[in-house]
């Protein structure tokens, strides 16, 4: 017993870095989108972050931290039923359902959430609901991705020798990228300060901040975790199908 609750609390934890991952790549990718439409017209965090590109290290940082957070989700219990990325495929798939059928123009927000933010009184509450159900569905298909499909696995198992040759590469650029974001969130922390009263007139914009930025803060402190245990250089949970069954 002792021993399922710690592999469920590992696995818990697993997804919820996951989504904090997802959550903080659909953000970072929503602020480039908005930096180079606007033909650098428009800066974040000016004039403290230099340069709007530096952002694609917000990208790097959350892509690179879903293989150590797949690393301690490495558990072995039964599953309930299916695979749980059939839930994942599920819960993404009815929301997005949901969605079409009663808020068709809230689809944008998938790929720009903090258009959200614009939308005045309760009106984002539920958009912003299946949002979550359409991102913790791809975590939990993120998770058991290697069981999709035998196709899949194949690449993932190639991926996973490449990465364990490249693992002190990965892990330099998963320092320097985690270094450069944790400056972009000191920049968005000053900014933030220092525009309080403008940002005090747009209540749901002041949300939108500092959403981004506790995620932002979770994946540099989990990048720098990661780093400092060298989990790269840990065996992936690549094949763990074959070992036995994941939660």
């Amino acid at each position: 017993m002792p021993e399922i609750s710690s592999a469920i609390r590992k696995k818990i934890l697993s997804l919820a870095l996951i989504f904090n991952s997802v959550v903080c790549l659909v953000s970072a990718a929503n602020m480039l989108a908005s930096f180079y439409t606007s033909n650098y017209s428009w800066r974040p965090y000016w004039p403290y972050l230099i340069d709007g590109s530096l952002v694609w290290s917000i990208v790097a940082t959350a892509i690179l931290n879903i293989g150590p957070a797949k690393i301690i989700g490495k558990v072995r219990t039964g599953r309930i039923l299916f695979h749980h990325y059939v839930y994942g495929f599920l819960a993404s798939s009815i929301s997005l359902l949901l969605m079409l059928i009663f808020a068709p123009a809230y689809i944008l927000l998938l790929l720009m959430p903090s258009l959200g933010f614009e939308t005045s009184g309760l009106q984002a509450i539920p958009v912003y609901a299946g949002l979550f159900f359409v991102y913790g569905g791809l975590t939990l298909v993120i998770d058991d991705l290697h069981d999709v499909s035998l196709s899949v696995g194949r690449m993932l198992d190639r991926l996973q020798i490449k990465i364990q040759k490249s693992s002190r590469t990965l892990q330099t650029i998963h320092l320097c990228s985690s270094l450069i974001s944790t400056y972009i969130l000191i920049c968005g922390v000053i900014w933030y300060l220092q525009n309080n009263f403008w940002v005090r007139n747009w209540p749901l914009w002041d949300a939108s901040n500092i959403i981004f930025m506790a995620s932002l803060l979770v994946t540099n402190v989990w990048a720098l975790k990661a780093v400092r245990a060298r989990l790269w250089s840990m065996n992936f949970p690549i094949s763990l199908r074959r070992e036995g069954r994941s939660i």
